[in-house]
């Protein structure tokens, strides 16, 4: 595979990767004979001779999981593997919502085949340049977050293409290009041509993205996103807006809450969220909000009936 390694040491300043858990490998006959490792106290098995913390495995976010199989899978094979899709966004720290696979997704960078369970490889052709980011071999960012819409769908593509659009990882020429390398009819070509279209670098959130992505399938009226308002010598940068109706959507992300619960910002939080309100309220715009589950495909009717008590309904045309 001739392939150019892109240097890349902006991209940890950009997100923040997860963290692995301690690994424990071993080839030792007398401690893997018999699985002793994996039934013994403290210890899970993850794939063959490789253990990890069993409580700590249990409470770890699914990306901190998926770190530590990659971490795993590196040292297996001597770090002779390309991440790609949903693995290269973890090791980046790209926003991934959605489901993550339980093995490694990867190519092999060069023609030796070393097994291991961890790995799940794929052919990729049209892939672009790689990059070489701390330490380990990834697709480009604009080929990852395709192949995110393109395995994912499209609410992962969108979600991780408008966090690397904001953060200026890659723009949205390469992501045109990285479709456009695609071979003729590849798996999820449509859906990655479709997160392209939609993706919008003002969107500050995933669940701004995933409201989007809901609002586009509802056949909503496009909305403007981050448009600000001057109110009584205030600025408010508002999530969405429908300026014919005047209709404010907000995304409440539980986050900003629960950043210092038992303090006083968490109070300053509420309580400057309401003065917010008031304040498009009496300047005459009708404010609606929803969370997450609420945006969520299993209850996305939550966030479209809100929008619907405030006027917004479905047009039947896509944007």
């Amino acid at each position: 595979m001739s392939t150019t390694i892109l240097e890349r040491t902006d991209l940890a300043h950009s997100f923040s990767p997860a963290r692995s858990l301690p690994l424990l490998l071993t080839s030792d006959p007398v401690m893997t004979g018999a699985s002793r490792l994996s039934a013994g106290p403290g210890l899970t098995r993850i794939a063959p001779v490789t253990y990890v913390p069993s409580q700590e495995w249990a409470e770890a976010r699914p990306d901190l999981r998926h770190m530590t199989l990659i971490r795993a899978a590196m040292a297996k094979t001597r770090g002779d593997v390309v991440l790609l899709g949903p693995s290269a966004a973890v090791w980046l720290g790209l926003p991934l919502v959605g489901r993550l696979p339980g093995r490694v997704q990867c190519l092999r960078l060069s023609e030796a085949r070393a097994r291991t369970a961890l790995l799940q490889r794929h052919r990729r052709p049209g892939l672009g340049d790689l990059l070489n980011a701390s330490g380990a071999h990834t697709s480009s960012v604009a080929d990852t977050v395709v192949d995110l819409a393109r395995w994912g769908g499209l609410t992962q593509g969108v979600c991780a293409m408008d966090a690397a659009l904001a953060a200026h990882l890659c723009t949205r020429a390469e992501l045109t290009d990285a479709v456009d390398h695609l071979a003729t009819g590849a798996r999820g070509i449509r859906s990655a041509r479709t997160a392209v279209h939609l993706t919008d670098a003002r969107s500050e959130s995933p669940g701004e993205s995933l409201s989007r992505v809901r609002m586009w399938q509802a056949t909503l009226p496009h909305p403007d996103l981050q448009h600000e308002v001057h109110i009584d010598d205030h600025t408010y940068r508002l999530d969405f807006l429908w300026p014919r109706t005047k209709v404010v959507g907000e995304f409440d992300g539980h986050i900003k809450y629960r950043k210092n619960s038992f303090g006083k910002d968490a109070e300053d939080t509420v309580l400057n969220e309401r003065r917010r309100e008031l304040a498009l309220t009496r300047a005459g715009y009708d404010v609606a909000r929803w969370t997450w589950e609420e945006a969520w495909p299993t209850d996305a009717p939550a966030m479209l009936r809100e929008l619907a008590r405030h006027g917004i309904h479905p047009t039947g045309v896509r944007w």
